[in-house]
């Protein structure tokens, strides 16, 4: 394995990007490529900086990134080639979008072959550019790049794609796991070792850790070792968060991590699609033709999906709401990996009358979601809560009905609970779900999209929260939101 690096000028500072193999980390890490070229690279004291960005990563990957780049950018690109079929993967699996659920400890496991490709890169650019002048910035799943630029002598920051709070509670689930009794019923609490505010329900922890002996779960132990070797090795943890958000979880992340902490957040950029399908259209054309605030949008992300029998209930109730929806279906967990959908796993002639009451919109596996977020007839978003569609939500004003399904989905609709813009409908996918059946999707619904204080208080609450976001990344002139004071720190403190 080798590695192909697009050669440029000589600069004051070379700022490597490698995000995790996963389209939920290379979009925010392109996103972070972006920004920092936005805001002219400027150093702490404000003074411009011959500073190269280059975003590593698989060659497809590199391909498909180098596609969105705008018009003369200067982000570089630097390909390690990886063979997936090495590992037991399909030869496409250059992404975790490309694989199974169940295949995913072993495409984890195999991208530490990236490893020797990748300090062979950095040897050569700190050959050519000196140690100091390079920094790596990589993903929290891929810790051994802090072990191997602590040998190479040069820098290394960790980029934390998901929130603080979510990922501080999931890591120290992870790390010192609390002990529940047995038998343990599925609503038992325990409190976080680390973190005595703390309490995690028992279906929660499950959820995030499913089992205690790491021992006996090999990529539970891959996932510690990763948070180790970053949080012994790394200078320093860069969030995709801002300040007014997350201040409390940036201070459970500084806490657990032992690492100074920058939320230059959010990263919001355009959600492209390679091949846009025309639901895209009928989504905006369905929301056109609706009053303000009115629709729901349901998605559980891209790779995520619910049981058959849920997907049911939620069909059931999304249509006696009476509300309009936009749906994005996947194929259900138990059949996860299939291409077409099949109208089996919805309602008889469900789609058929909500199409016809000029109701609902039901699309398949995508939908155009930054459009319809930012949509003035969007009124609620039925996520996963995943964190970049809680920040897509937080950045349009959105309120969330969260259903999260695994890891720091859970606490990231804890969170938007906290800060009144979010109201769970389910949790969990391993454990737990949807429990209550199809009659509490509706009243759920109906308390977000109605006329009813709390409907009332989630949009006030989510129009303060859009502000607060938008401020934290604005940079105009001598104004400068929290989070470009951080980027300014964060470059500042790696290249002096």
């Amino acid at each position: 394995m080798g590695h192909e690096l697009e050669h440029g000028e000589r600069g004051a500072g070379h700022l490597l990007l490698f995000p995790f193999l996963a389209q939920g980390h290379l979009i925010p890490f392109f996103n972070l490529a972006k920004r920092i070229e936005s805001l002219g690279q400027r150093g702490s004291r404000g003074r411009r900086r011959s500073l190269t960005i280059t975003i590593v990563s698989t060659t497809r990957n590199v391909a498909n990134l180098r596609r969105a780049v705008p018009a003369g950018s200067s982000i570089r690109f630097a390909e390690l080639r990886f063979s997936p079929s090495d590992h037991s993967l399909p030869p496409d699996a250059e992404s975790s979008d490309a694989i199974p659920l169940q295949d995913f400890p072993a495409f984890y496991f195999a991208t530490e072959a990236l490893r020797s490709p990748f300090e062979r890169l950095v040897t050569e650019l700190a050959g050519r550019e000196g140690c100091k002048n390079v920094c790596v910035l990589a993903d929290i799943f891929l810790g051994w790049t802090a072990e191997s630029a602590r040998a190479l002598g040069v820098q290394h920051r960790v980029f934390l794609t998901s929130g603080a709070y979510a990922s501080a509670i999931t890591f120290a689930l992870w790390l010192r796991p609390p002990i529940f009794p047995r038998p343990a019923n599925l609503d038992d609490e325990q409190t976080l070792l680390d973190f005595p505010d703390v309490r995690v329900r028992y279906v929660q922890f499950l959820n995030v850790v499913v089992t205690e002996d790491k021992a006996s779960n090999p990529m539970m132990a891959y996932l510690c070792r990763m948070l180790d070797l970053h949080f012994r090795n790394s200078g320093g943890l860069v969030i995709n968060t801002a300040e007014e958000i997350e201040s409390k979880g940036l201070h459970h992340i500084g806490k657990l991590s032992g690492l100074p902490t920058f939320a230059v957040g959010p990263l919001i950029g355009d959600r492209t699609h390679s091949d846009t399908p025309p639901d895209g259209d009928v989504c905006i054309k369905f929301l056109d033709s609706k009053p303000p605030a009115s629709v729901l949008y349901v998605s559980f992300g891209s790779q995520n999906t619910i049981p058959a029998s849920q997907m049911m209930e939620l069909a059931r109730g999304l249509e006696d709401s009476g509300r309009p929806f936009i749906w994005v279906v996947r194929a259900p967990v138990e059949f996860d990996g299939e291409k077409e959908f099949r109208a089996e796993w919805l309602p008889d002639g469900f789609e058929k009358r909500v199409a016809a009451a000029a109701q609902g919109v039901v699309v398949r596996r995508w939908a155009p979601q930054v459009g319809i977020l930012a949509h003035a007839s969007t009124g609620a978003f039925l996520s996963h809560c995943g964190w970049n569609s809680v920040l897509e939500s937080l950045w349009h004003g959105v309120p969330v009905v969260g259903w999260p399904l695994m890891s720091d989905q859970l606490f990231d609709s804890r969170m938007l609970e906290e800060l009144g813009i979010g109201v769970e409908v389910a949790s969990g996918r391993m454990y737990g779900g949807l429990d209550k059946g199809w009659e509490h999707v509706r009243d759920v619904v109906e308390t977000v999209l109605g006329d009813g204080e709390k409907a009332r208080s989630m949009r006030r609450k989510a129009a303060e929260l859009k502000e607060l976001a938008r401020a934290a990344v604005k940079a105009d002139g001598e104004v400068k939101g929290s989070s470009v004071l951080a980027m300014e720190r964060l470059l500042g403190n790696a290249f002096g």
